[in-house]
């Protein structure tokens, strides 16, 4: 709660949360990019791809920072950060099944 009434995220201060969200991104971010890069980019030379590939990193790294943000304001940075975490793991399965069936066509 914003009126310090409530528990969890009380003690917690919005700068150490804002670089907890950032971190939490931009490793999933990396690990994401890195793993894709090799799976569709790289693997069997399919360079059409790497357009792709990127487009979706940045995609993701820019809908996790916009959930965190929409739950910061509406909820509290605790939740913000939890919502940055389950977002960005959703946001990567999505890019992969995307990248992986464009792959198909552009490969």
């Amino acid at each position: 709660m914003r009126n310090g009434s409530g528990s969890g995220s009380a003690g917690a201060a919005p700068l150490g949360m804002a670089i907890a969200i950032a971190v939490v991104v931009l490793v999933a971010g990396a690990f994401g990019y890195l793993l894709t890069t090799f799976l569709f980019a790289f693997s069997g030379g399919q360079y059409r791809m790497v357009a792709v590939v990127n487009l979706a990193a940045v995609a993701v790294v820019v809908a996790s920072f916009a959930v965190a943000a929409l739950t910061w304001i509406l909820r509290s940075p605790m939740h913000a950060l939890q919502w940055a975490a389950i977002g960005t793991t959703i946001a990567w399965i999505v890019a992969i099944a995307i990248e992986f069936v464009l792959s198909f066509s552009l490969g």
